[in-house]
Protein backbone atom coordinates (compact mmCIF):
# COMPACT_ATOMS: atom_id res chain seq x y z
CA UNK A 1 0.00 0.00 0.00
CA UNK A 2 1.38 3.53 -0.86
CA UNK A 3 2.21 5.61 1.98
CA UNK A 4 -0.62 9.02 1.78
CA UNK A 5 2.56 11.45 1.62
CA UNK A 6 3.61 9.66 -1.23
CA UNK A 7 0.13 9.83 -3.33
CA UNK A 8 -0.33 13.52 -2.62
CA UNK A 9 2.84 14.51 -3.70
CA UNK A 10 2.39 12.40 -6.81
CA UNK A 11 -1.29 12.94 -7.81
CA UNK A 12 -2.18 15.39 -10.85
CA UNK A 13 0.81 14.54 -12.79
CA UNK A 14 2.03 12.20 -15.51
CA UNK A 15 5.37 11.38 -14.02
CA UNK A 16 3.83 11.20 -10.54
CA UNK A 17 1.35 8.40 -12.28
CA UNK A 18 4.17 6.67 -13.35
CA UNK A 19 6.13 6.86 -10.12
CA UNK A 20 3.42 5.31 -8.03
CA UNK A 21 3.33 2.58 -10.51
CA UNK A 22 7.09 1.57 -9.65
CA UNK A 23 7.34 -1.11 -7.36
CA UNK A 24 10.25 1.01 -5.21
CA UNK A 25 10.37 -2.01 -2.88
CA UNK A 26 12.69 -3.39 -5.55
CA UNK A 27 14.86 -0.89 -5.47
CA UNK A 28 17.84 0.24 -3.22
CA UNK A 29 15.54 2.96 -2.07
CA UNK A 30 12.61 0.64 -0.96
CA UNK A 31 9.24 1.35 -0.24
CA UNK A 32 8.40 5.70 0.18
CA UNK A 33 7.10 4.98 3.69
CA UNK A 34 10.56 4.00 4.41
CA UNK A 35 11.99 7.16 2.72
CA UNK A 36 14.16 9.61 5.06
CA UNK A 37 13.06 12.77 5.73
CA UNK A 38 15.71 14.78 3.48
CA UNK A 39 14.62 12.11 0.29
CA UNK A 40 11.13 12.85 1.19
CA UNK A 41 11.39 16.60 1.14
CA UNK A 42 13.50 17.15 -1.72
CA UNK A 43 10.75 14.35 -3.60
CA UNK A 44 7.91 16.85 -2.80
CA UNK A 45 9.15 19.45 -3.88
CA UNK A 46 10.54 17.86 -7.28
CA UNK A 47 6.31 16.98 -8.22
CA UNK A 48 4.72 19.98 -7.08
CA UNK A 49 7.45 22.60 -9.59
CA UNK A 50 7.22 22.95 -13.03
CA UNK A 51 10.48 23.22 -13.91
CA UNK A 52 12.44 20.08 -14.72
CA UNK A 53 13.74 18.47 -12.00
CA UNK A 54 15.36 15.08 -11.44
CA UNK A 55 16.32 13.44 -7.76
CA UNK A 56 18.54 10.60 -7.83
CA UNK A 57 19.22 9.44 -4.13
CA UNK A 58 21.11 6.06 -2.84
CA UNK A 59 24.37 4.02 -4.10
CA UNK A 60 23.03 3.62 -7.81
CA UNK A 61 21.05 6.89 -7.56
CA UNK A 62 17.80 5.91 -8.67
CA UNK A 63 15.71 8.46 -10.47
CA UNK A 64 12.65 10.35 -9.63
CA UNK A 65 11.49 13.10 -11.86
CA UNK A 66 8.69 15.43 -12.64
CA UNK A 67 6.83 16.17 -15.85
CA UNK A 68 9.13 18.82 -16.56
CA UNK A 69 12.13 16.39 -16.53
CA UNK A 70 10.23 13.51 -18.44
CA UNK A 71 10.07 15.48 -21.66
CA UNK A 72 14.28 15.28 -21.96
CA UNK A 73 13.77 11.85 -21.88
CA UNK A 74 12.50 12.16 -25.39
CA UNK A 75 10.04 9.30 -26.69
CA UNK A 76 11.61 5.92 -25.47
CA UNK A 77 13.40 6.14 -22.13
CA UNK A 78 10.91 7.47 -19.67
CA UNK A 79 9.04 4.28 -20.38
CA UNK A 80 12.10 2.57 -18.38
CA UNK A 81 13.73 6.19 -16.56
CA UNK A 82 11.47 6.24 -13.14
CA UNK A 83 13.12 4.23 -10.52
CA UNK A 84 16.35 2.93 -12.61
CA UNK A 85 19.72 3.68 -11.92
CA UNK A 86 21.18 7.19 -13.05
CA UNK A 87 24.27 5.62 -15.03
CA UNK A 88 21.99 2.92 -16.69
CA UNK A 89 19.37 5.65 -17.95
CA UNK A 90 21.80 8.04 -19.20
CA UNK A 91 24.78 5.04 -20.62
CA UNK A 92 25.26 6.89 -23.55
CA UNK A 93 26.07 10.26 -22.43
CA UNK A 94 27.88 8.79 -18.71
CA UNK A 95 31.28 10.30 -19.74
CA UNK A 96 29.89 13.90 -20.45
CA UNK A 97 27.84 13.47 -16.86
CA UNK A 98 30.28 11.54 -14.87
CA UNK A 99 32.64 14.39 -13.85
CA UNK A 100 29.80 16.60 -12.36
CA UNK A 101 28.11 13.46 -10.52
CA UNK A 102 31.88 13.24 -8.82
CA UNK A 103 32.27 16.75 -7.96
CA UNK A 104 28.69 16.18 -6.28
CA UNK A 105 28.99 12.59 -4.90
CA UNK A 106 32.78 12.46 -3.65
CA UNK A 107 33.21 16.39 -3.38
CA UNK A 108 30.20 17.89 -1.80
CA UNK A 109 30.20 20.49 -4.10
CA UNK A 110 27.69 21.60 -6.91
CA UNK A 111 27.69 22.10 -10.43
CA UNK A 112 27.16 24.57 -13.24
CA UNK A 113 27.09 23.49 -16.78
CA UNK A 114 25.65 26.32 -19.42
CA UNK A 115 24.44 24.73 -23.07
CA UNK A 116 26.48 21.58 -22.53
CA UNK A 117 26.26 19.18 -25.95
CA UNK A 118 25.44 16.04 -25.02
CA UNK A 119 24.84 13.36 -27.79
CA UNK A 120 21.93 11.06 -26.27
CA UNK A 121 19.51 8.30 -27.84
CA UNK A 122 16.43 9.13 -25.95
CA UNK A 123 14.09 8.45 -29.06
CA UNK A 124 15.56 5.81 -31.20
CA UNK A 125 18.27 8.05 -33.11
CA UNK A 126 21.67 9.33 -31.83
CA UNK A 127 20.57 12.99 -31.66
CA UNK A 128 22.80 16.16 -30.61
CA UNK A 129 20.94 18.45 -27.83
CA UNK A 130 22.31 20.97 -25.89
CA UNK A 131 21.51 21.75 -21.68
CA UNK A 132 21.78 24.03 -19.03
CA UNK A 133 21.62 22.14 -15.87
CA UNK A 134 23.05 22.22 -11.90
CA UNK A 135 23.44 19.41 -9.98
CA UNK A 136 23.53 19.71 -5.98
CA UNK A 137 24.44 17.30 -3.36
CA UNK A 138 21.86 15.59 -1.53
CA UNK A 139 22.31 14.90 2.16
CA UNK A 140 21.08 12.68 5.24
CA UNK A 141 20.53 13.72 8.35
CA UNK A 142 24.55 12.88 9.06
CA UNK A 143 25.56 15.07 6.25
CA UNK A 144 26.66 12.55 4.49
CA UNK A 145 25.41 13.21 0.67
CA UNK A 146 23.51 10.45 -0.03
CA UNK A 147 22.36 11.68 -3.63
CA UNK A 148 22.07 14.68 -6.43
CA UNK A 149 19.73 17.01 -7.44
CA UNK A 150 18.90 18.15 -11.25
CA UNK A 151 17.67 21.35 -11.92
CA UNK A 152 17.71 21.12 -15.87
CA UNK A 153 16.76 22.82 -18.91
CA UNK A 154 17.06 21.99 -22.46
CA UNK A 155 18.62 24.55 -24.74
CA UNK A 156 18.79 22.74 -27.98
CA UNK A 157 16.42 24.99 -30.30
CA UNK A 158 18.22 27.81 -28.97
CA UNK A 159 21.64 26.93 -29.33
CA UNK A 160 20.89 25.38 -32.89
CA UNK A 161 18.54 28.09 -33.88
CA UNK A 162 21.72 30.65 -33.33
CA UNK A 163 24.64 28.95 -34.75
CA UNK A 164 22.42 28.51 -37.36
CA UNK A 165 21.48 32.16 -37.67
CA UNK A 166 25.41 32.57 -37.48
CA UNK A 167 26.03 30.70 -40.30
CA UNK A 168 23.67 32.51 -42.87
CA UNK A 169 25.17 35.78 -41.33
CA UNK A 170 28.71 35.01 -41.59
CA UNK A 171 27.50 33.67 -45.04
CA UNK A 172 26.87 36.82 -46.14
CA UNK A 173 29.42 38.83 -44.98
CA UNK A 174 32.24 36.34 -46.75
CA UNK A 175 30.33 37.05 -50.24
CA UNK A 176 29.95 41.02 -50.20
CA UNK A 177 33.57 40.16 -49.32
CA UNK A 178 34.34 38.58 -52.67
CA UNK A 179 31.81 40.27 -54.73
CA UNK A 180 32.25 40.02 -58.13
CA UNK A 181 34.55 36.68 -58.01
CA UNK A 182 32.29 33.64 -58.55
CA UNK A 183 34.96 30.79 -58.05
CA UNK A 184 35.80 32.52 -54.45
CA UNK A 185 32.14 32.34 -53.52
CA UNK A 186 32.32 28.61 -54.34
CA UNK A 187 35.62 28.47 -52.05
CA UNK A 188 33.87 30.60 -48.80
CA UNK A 189 30.34 28.67 -49.24
CA UNK A 190 31.88 25.20 -49.26
CA UNK A 191 34.33 26.15 -46.36
CA UNK A 192 31.38 27.52 -44.04
CA UNK A 193 29.31 24.73 -44.83
CA UNK A 194 31.97 21.94 -44.25
CA UNK A 195 32.29 23.53 -40.35
CA UNK A 196 28.56 23.57 -39.92
CA UNK A 197 27.88 20.39 -38.33
CA UNK A 198 24.13 21.05 -39.50
CA UNK A 199 25.02 19.99 -42.82
CA UNK A 200 25.88 16.12 -44.03
CA UNK A 201 27.23 17.00 -47.47
CA UNK A 202 26.67 20.32 -49.78
CA UNK A 203 26.73 20.58 -53.61
CA UNK A 204 26.56 23.47 -55.22
CA UNK A 205 25.63 23.60 -58.76
CA UNK A 206 26.00 26.86 -61.29
CA UNK A 207 25.46 27.41 -64.75
CA UNK A 208 28.51 27.49 -67.34
CA UNK A 209 28.63 29.91 -70.43
CA UNK A 210 26.54 27.40 -72.40
CA UNK A 211 23.80 27.82 -69.80
CA UNK A 212 24.27 24.22 -68.66
CA UNK A 213 23.96 23.26 -65.22
CA UNK A 214 27.79 22.08 -64.41
CA UNK A 215 28.80 20.84 -60.39
CA UNK A 216 31.38 23.17 -59.51
CA UNK A 217 31.91 21.78 -55.98
CA UNK A 218 31.26 19.43 -53.10
CA UNK A 219 31.72 19.05 -49.81
CA UNK A 220 31.44 17.46 -46.86
CA UNK A 221 30.17 18.62 -43.46
CA UNK A 222 31.07 18.72 -40.22
CA UNK A 223 27.85 17.05 -39.64
CA UNK A 224 28.37 13.79 -41.46
CA UNK A 225 28.10 10.77 -39.79
CA UNK A 226 29.91 7.12 -40.81
CA UNK A 227 28.28 6.35 -43.90
CA UNK A 228 29.19 9.96 -45.63
CA UNK A 229 27.27 12.57 -47.84
CA UNK A 230 24.97 11.69 -49.35
CA UNK A 231 23.24 13.18 -52.95
CA UNK A 232 20.56 13.31 -55.34
CA UNK A 233 20.40 12.53 -58.84
CA UNK A 234 21.12 14.59 -61.90
CA UNK A 235 17.71 14.88 -62.99
CA UNK A 236 16.51 16.11 -59.98
CA UNK A 237 19.22 18.76 -60.29
CA UNK A 238 18.12 19.76 -63.70
CA UNK A 239 14.70 19.89 -62.95
CA UNK A 240 15.25 22.34 -60.04
CA UNK A 241 17.22 24.51 -62.10
CA UNK A 242 14.82 24.69 -65.33
CA UNK A 243 11.58 25.11 -63.21
CA UNK A 244 12.83 27.06 -60.38
CA UNK A 245 11.14 24.88 -57.93
CA UNK A 246 12.40 23.36 -54.72
CA UNK A 247 12.57 19.79 -54.03
CA UNK A 248 12.78 17.27 -51.31
CA UNK A 249 14.68 14.21 -51.36
CA UNK A 250 14.93 12.05 -48.07
CA UNK A 251 16.66 14.51 -45.60
CA UNK A 252 18.19 16.39 -48.50
CA UNK A 253 16.86 19.88 -50.31
CA UNK A 254 17.72 20.89 -53.62
CA UNK A 255 17.26 24.82 -53.94
CA UNK A 256 17.27 26.86 -56.45
CA UNK A 257 19.29 29.73 -56.82
CA UNK A 258 18.70 32.98 -57.63
CA UNK A 259 17.73 36.60 -56.64
CA UNK A 260 14.10 37.86 -55.73
CA UNK A 261 12.80 39.19 -58.68
CA UNK A 262 14.97 37.11 -61.34
CA UNK A 263 13.50 34.24 -63.98
CA UNK A 264 15.72 32.41 -63.79
CA UNK A 265 18.40 30.41 -61.86
CA UNK A 266 22.12 30.95 -61.74
CA UNK A 267 22.49 27.52 -60.44
CA UNK A 268 21.65 24.85 -57.99
CA UNK A 269 22.62 24.29 -54.24
CA UNK A 270 21.76 20.86 -52.88
CA UNK A 271 21.99 20.46 -48.90
CA UNK A 272 21.70 17.07 -46.86
CA UNK A 273 20.96 17.26 -43.51
CA UNK A 274 22.92 16.24 -40.46
CA UNK A 275 21.95 13.14 -38.89
CA UNK A 276 22.12 14.50 -34.93
CA UNK A 277 18.99 16.48 -35.38
CA UNK A 278 15.37 15.56 -36.58
CA UNK A 279 14.51 16.72 -39.98
CA UNK A 280 11.50 19.60 -39.55
CA UNK A 281 10.40 22.74 -41.26
CA UNK A 282 13.15 24.36 -38.73
CA UNK A 283 15.37 22.21 -40.58
CA UNK A 284 14.16 23.23 -44.42
CA UNK A 285 14.13 27.05 -43.01
CA UNK A 286 18.17 26.95 -42.56
CA UNK A 287 18.27 25.36 -45.81
CA UNK A 288 16.46 27.79 -47.42
CA UNK A 289 17.90 30.76 -46.23
CA UNK A 290 21.19 30.09 -46.73
CA UNK A 291 20.16 28.97 -50.87
CA UNK A 292 18.81 32.62 -50.39
CA UNK A 293 21.64 34.32 -49.52
CA UNK A 294 24.23 32.27 -51.64
CA UNK A 295 21.51 32.47 -54.86
CA UNK A 296 21.54 36.70 -54.10
CA UNK A 297 25.08 36.76 -53.94
CA UNK A 298 25.86 34.62 -57.32
CA UNK A 299 22.93 36.36 -59.06
CA UNK A 300 24.45 39.75 -58.36
CA UNK A 301 27.91 39.06 -59.22
CA UNK A 302 26.77 37.31 -62.85
CA UNK A 303 24.81 40.12 -63.81
CA UNK A 304 28.13 41.83 -62.68
CA UNK A 305 30.09 40.33 -65.27
CA UNK A 306 28.00 40.52 -67.34
CA UNK A 307 27.85 44.20 -67.31
CA UNK A 308 32.10 43.76 -67.08
CA UNK A 309 31.67 41.73 -70.42
CA UNK A 310 29.51 44.48 -72.16
CA UNK A 311 31.72 47.34 -71.16
CA UNK A 312 34.79 44.63 -72.42
CA UNK A 313 33.33 44.83 -75.71
CA UNK A 314 33.20 48.67 -75.54
CA UNK A 315 36.48 49.25 -74.66
CA UNK A 316 37.53 46.58 -77.40
CA UNK A 317 35.41 48.81 -79.63
CA UNK A 318 37.16 51.76 -78.33
CA UNK A 319 40.49 50.69 -78.18
CA UNK A 320 40.27 49.13 -81.78
CA UNK A 321 40.21 52.31 -83.14
CA UNK A 322 43.23 54.04 -81.27
CA UNK A 323 45.62 52.94 -83.80
CA UNK A 324 44.42 52.97 -87.23
CA UNK A 325 44.54 49.84 -89.41
CA UNK A 326 47.20 49.98 -92.21
CA UNK A 327 49.24 53.18 -90.38
CA UNK A 328 52.86 52.57 -90.76
CA UNK A 329 55.99 54.25 -89.16
CA UNK A 330 59.36 52.18 -89.30
CA UNK A 331 60.80 51.21 -85.88
CA UNK A 332 56.81 51.93 -84.03
CA UNK A 333 54.97 49.30 -81.72
CA UNK A 334 52.74 49.59 -79.61
CA UNK A 335 51.48 47.46 -76.69
CA UNK A 336 48.73 47.61 -74.28
CA UNK A 337 47.95 45.75 -71.27
CA UNK A 338 44.22 46.70 -69.71
CA UNK A 339 43.97 46.85 -65.96
CA UNK A 340 44.12 43.61 -63.64
CA UNK A 341 40.92 42.62 -62.66
CA UNK A 342 37.17 42.23 -63.98
CA UNK A 343 36.93 45.59 -66.01
CA UNK A 344 39.74 46.19 -68.71
CA UNK A 345 38.23 49.33 -69.67
CA UNK A 346 40.05 52.51 -68.98
CA UNK A 347 41.63 55.76 -69.85
CA UNK A 348 44.94 55.19 -71.81
CA UNK A 349 45.59 56.08 -75.02
CA UNK A 350 47.71 55.97 -78.00
CA UNK A 351 47.70 57.09 -81.64
CA UNK A 352 50.52 57.32 -84.73
CA UNK A 353 49.18 59.82 -87.50
CA UNK A 354 50.23 60.47 -90.72
CA UNK A 355 51.31 63.92 -91.53
CA UNK A 356 52.49 64.02 -94.70
CA UNK A 357 56.30 62.15 -96.50
CA UNK A 358 58.53 61.28 -93.93
CA UNK A 359 56.38 62.89 -90.83
CA UNK A 360 54.54 61.31 -88.08
CA UNK A 361 53.05 62.29 -84.95
CA UNK A 362 52.87 60.05 -81.95
CA UNK A 363 50.31 60.79 -79.12
CA UNK A 364 50.25 58.96 -75.61
CA UNK A 365 47.63 59.88 -73.35
CA UNK A 366 46.19 58.98 -69.80
CA UNK A 367 42.50 59.84 -68.45
CA UNK A 368 41.83 60.05 -64.95
CA UNK A 369 40.34 56.69 -63.64
CA UNK A 370 38.48 53.55 -65.38
CA UNK A 371 35.75 52.27 -66.88
CA UNK A 372 33.35 52.97 -69.73
CA UNK A 373 33.20 56.50 -68.78
CA UNK A 374 37.15 56.94 -68.48
CA UNK A 375 37.30 54.89 -71.67
CA UNK A 376 34.56 57.63 -73.71
CA UNK A 377 36.89 60.96 -72.46
CA UNK A 378 39.08 59.19 -73.76
CA UNK A 379 38.00 58.10 -77.37
CA UNK A 380 36.82 61.78 -77.30
CA UNK A 381 40.40 63.36 -76.31
CA UNK A 382 41.58 61.03 -79.26
CA UNK A 383 39.79 61.72 -82.02
CA UNK A 384 40.36 65.79 -81.08
CA UNK A 385 44.04 65.31 -80.78
CA UNK A 386 44.11 63.84 -84.03
CA UNK A 387 42.00 66.45 -85.91
CA UNK A 388 44.64 69.03 -84.38
CA UNK A 389 47.58 67.48 -85.65
CA UNK A 390 45.99 67.18 -89.04
CA UNK A 391 44.91 70.95 -88.75
CA UNK A 392 48.29 71.93 -87.23
CA UNK A 393 51.19 69.75 -86.88
CA UNK A 394 52.33 71.09 -84.14
CA UNK A 395 52.69 69.45 -81.01
CA UNK A 396 52.08 72.48 -78.35
CA UNK A 397 49.64 74.21 -80.60
CA UNK A 398 47.85 70.38 -80.35
CA UNK A 399 48.10 70.33 -76.68
CA UNK A 400 46.78 74.05 -76.35
CA UNK A 401 44.25 73.24 -78.35
CA UNK A 402 43.47 69.80 -76.00
CA UNK A 403 43.13 72.17 -73.04
CA UNK A 404 40.47 74.37 -74.34
CA UNK A 405 38.66 71.09 -75.52
CA UNK A 406 39.28 69.42 -71.95
CA UNK A 407 37.37 71.84 -70.74
CA UNK A 408 33.97 71.60 -72.33
CA UNK A 409 34.25 67.75 -71.51
CA UNK A 410 33.37 67.01 -68.04
CA UNK A 411 36.10 64.31 -66.54
CA UNK A 412 38.51 65.42 -68.62
CA UNK A 413 40.45 67.19 -66.03
CA UNK A 414 43.94 65.99 -65.43
CA UNK A 415 44.41 63.85 -68.31
CA UNK A 416 47.96 64.05 -69.19
CA UNK A 417 49.38 63.98 -72.79
CA UNK A 418 52.94 63.22 -74.52
CA UNK A 419 52.63 64.69 -78.15
CA UNK A 420 55.33 64.30 -80.45
CA UNK A 421 56.34 64.58 -83.95
CA UNK A 422 59.38 62.82 -85.75
CA UNK A 423 60.41 64.14 -88.66
CA UNK A 424 62.51 61.06 -90.58
CA UNK A 425 64.30 63.80 -93.05
CA UNK A 426 65.39 66.30 -90.93
CA UNK A 427 65.96 63.36 -88.31
CA UNK A 428 64.45 65.78 -85.28
CA UNK A 429 61.85 65.26 -82.69
CA UNK A 430 59.62 68.02 -81.83
CA UNK A 431 56.96 67.05 -78.57
CA UNK A 432 54.96 68.68 -75.96
CA UNK A 433 54.33 67.51 -72.25
CA UNK A 434 50.78 67.96 -70.64
CA UNK A 435 51.37 66.64 -66.72
CA UNK A 436 52.38 63.08 -68.80
CA UNK A 437 55.53 61.37 -67.37
CA UNK A 438 58.93 62.15 -69.11
CA UNK A 439 59.95 59.28 -71.88
CA UNK A 440 63.05 57.83 -72.22
CA UNK A 441 65.65 58.51 -74.84
CA UNK A 442 68.35 56.19 -75.26
CA UNK A 443 71.21 57.08 -77.60
CA UNK A 444 72.85 54.35 -79.71
CA UNK A 445 75.95 55.43 -78.96
CA UNK A 446 75.61 57.08 -75.76
CA UNK A 447 73.54 57.79 -72.40
CA UNK A 448 70.29 56.59 -71.51
CA UNK A 449 67.86 60.17 -70.17
CA UNK A 450 64.49 61.11 -69.64
CA UNK A 451 63.39 64.04 -71.66
CA UNK A 452 62.24 66.11 -69.27
CA UNK A 453 61.90 69.38 -72.00
CA UNK A 454 58.49 70.78 -73.21
CA UNK A 455 57.04 70.29 -69.85
CA UNK A 456 53.69 71.62 -69.14
CA UNK A 457 50.01 71.19 -66.92
CA UNK A 458 47.78 68.53 -67.68
CA UNK A 459 44.93 69.38 -69.54
CA UNK A 460 42.12 72.01 -68.11
CA UNK A 461 44.80 72.88 -64.78
CA UNK A 462 46.25 76.21 -66.34
CA UNK A 463 45.78 78.37 -68.75
CA UNK A 464 49.19 78.74 -69.49
CA UNK A 465 50.43 78.07 -73.30
CA UNK A 466 52.54 74.45 -73.77
CA UNK A 467 55.93 74.78 -75.55
CA UNK A 468 57.62 72.74 -77.62
CA UNK A 469 61.23 71.05 -77.63
CA UNK A 470 63.05 69.61 -79.69
CA UNK A 471 66.09 66.71 -79.89
CA UNK A 472 67.89 65.64 -82.60
CA UNK A 473 67.76 61.79 -83.33
CA UNK A 474 70.65 59.87 -84.86
CA UNK A 475 69.95 56.55 -86.56
CA UNK A 476 69.45 53.46 -83.61
CA UNK A 477 68.34 56.09 -81.13
CA UNK A 478 65.22 54.75 -79.23
CA UNK A 479 61.85 56.54 -77.50
CA UNK A 480 59.89 54.97 -74.79
CA UNK A 481 57.04 56.89 -74.14
CA UNK A 482 54.60 55.08 -71.62
CA UNK A 483 51.41 55.55 -69.18
CA UNK A 484 51.76 56.00 -65.24
CA UNK A 485 50.58 51.89 -65.00
CA UNK A 486 54.35 51.13 -65.84
CA UNK A 487 55.87 52.57 -63.23
CA UNK A 488 53.87 53.67 -60.36
CA UNK A 489 53.97 51.23 -57.65
CA UNK A 490 51.68 51.32 -54.04
CA UNK A 491 54.14 52.46 -51.55
CA UNK A 492 57.15 53.66 -53.89
CA UNK A 493 58.30 56.82 -54.98
CA UNK A 494 57.73 57.72 -58.65
CA UNK A 495 60.97 58.59 -58.63
CA UNK A 496 62.15 55.33 -57.60
CA UNK A 497 60.00 53.68 -60.86
CA UNK A 498 61.60 56.11 -63.29
CA UNK A 499 64.88 55.40 -62.24
CA UNK A 500 64.12 51.71 -62.45
CA UNK A 501 62.71 52.38 -66.05
CA UNK A 502 65.68 53.94 -67.22
CA UNK A 503 68.24 51.57 -66.15
CA UNK A 504 66.02 49.03 -67.76
CA UNK A 505 66.22 50.63 -71.37
CA UNK A 506 70.07 51.46 -70.83
CA UNK A 507 70.45 47.84 -69.94
CA UNK A 508 69.08 46.64 -73.14
CA UNK A 509 70.96 45.30 -76.10
CA UNK A 510 71.89 48.56 -78.51
CA UNK A 511 69.69 47.99 -81.98
CA UNK A 512 67.41 45.89 -80.28
CA UNK A 513 64.01 45.82 -82.24
CA UNK A 514 61.49 47.85 -80.91
CA UNK A 515 58.91 44.90 -80.84
CA UNK A 516 61.71 43.43 -78.64
CA UNK A 517 62.14 46.56 -75.94
CA UNK A 518 58.63 46.44 -75.83
CA UNK A 519 58.02 43.18 -74.71
CA UNK A 520 60.61 43.00 -72.49
CA UNK A 521 59.48 45.95 -70.70
CA UNK A 522 56.14 45.13 -70.26
CA UNK A 523 57.70 41.21 -68.92
CA UNK A 524 60.36 42.94 -66.36
CA UNK A 525 57.68 45.26 -64.94
CA UNK A 526 54.00 44.11 -65.18
CA UNK A 527 54.41 40.47 -65.43
CA UNK A 528 51.39 39.68 -63.77
CA UNK A 529 49.44 42.27 -64.88
CA UNK A 530 49.15 45.89 -63.24
CA UNK A 531 46.73 48.06 -61.05
CA UNK A 532 45.89 50.54 -63.68
CA UNK A 533 46.07 50.21 -67.69
CA UNK A 534 49.60 50.23 -68.99
CA UNK A 535 50.48 51.75 -72.72
CA UNK A 536 53.84 51.39 -73.81
CA UNK A 537 55.05 52.91 -77.44
CA UNK A 538 58.23 52.33 -78.77
CA UNK A 539 60.38 53.96 -81.51
CA UNK A 540 63.35 53.29 -83.31
CA UNK A 541 64.94 56.12 -85.23
CA UNK A 542 66.05 55.11 -88.95
CA UNK A 543 65.24 51.51 -87.98
CA UNK A 544 63.25 48.87 -90.02
CA UNK A 545 59.65 48.99 -90.80
CA UNK A 546 57.93 47.01 -88.17
CA UNK A 547 54.51 48.74 -89.06
CA UNK A 548 52.87 50.02 -85.99
CA UNK A 549 52.06 47.30 -84.42
CA UNK A 550 49.81 47.00 -81.25
CA UNK A 551 49.11 44.47 -79.11
CA UNK A 552 46.36 43.97 -76.46
CA UNK A 553 46.13 41.54 -73.96
CA UNK A 554 43.23 40.19 -72.02
CA UNK A 555 42.33 38.43 -68.95
CA UNK A 556 42.07 34.91 -69.17
CA UNK A 557 38.09 33.96 -68.21
CA UNK A 558 37.30 30.45 -66.28
CA UNK A 559 34.06 28.73 -67.22
CA UNK A 560 32.42 30.39 -64.55
CA UNK A 561 33.38 34.49 -65.80
CA UNK A 562 35.49 35.49 -63.30
CA UNK A 563 39.12 36.24 -64.17
CA UNK A 564 41.95 33.10 -63.86
CA UNK A 565 44.66 33.53 -61.64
Amino acid sequence: MRSPWFRRVTAGSVAGEEARAVDWGGTPLGPPSTWPTALRVTVEMCFTTRFPVLVTWGPELTMIYNDGYREMLGSEKHAVAMGAPFQEVWSEIWADLAPSVEQVMVCGEPTWSVDQRLLMNRSGYDEETFFTYSYSPLRDTGDVVRGLLDIATETTDRVVERRRREIVAELGVRLAAVHGDVPRMVDVTAALLAASPDVEAADLHLRDDQGRVVRARSAAGAGAGADGAGGVADDVVARVAATGHAEEVDRSLVLPLRAVGDPGTCGVLVLTAGPWRPWDDAYRQFFAQVATALGEAVSASVRHLREVAHLRDVSDTLQAAILPEGATLPGVVARYRPASGDLAVGGDWYDVVELGPGRRALVVGDCVGHGLEAAARMGQLRAAARALLLDQPDPAAVLDGLDRFARTLPGAECTTVFCAVVDEVEHTLTYAVAGHLPPVLARVGGATALLTGGRGPALALSTAAHADAVEHLNDGDLLVVYTDGLVERRRESLRVGLDRLTAAVAALPRGEHASAVADALLQAFVPDGADDDVAVVVYRAGGVAESAETERVMPERDPLGAPAT
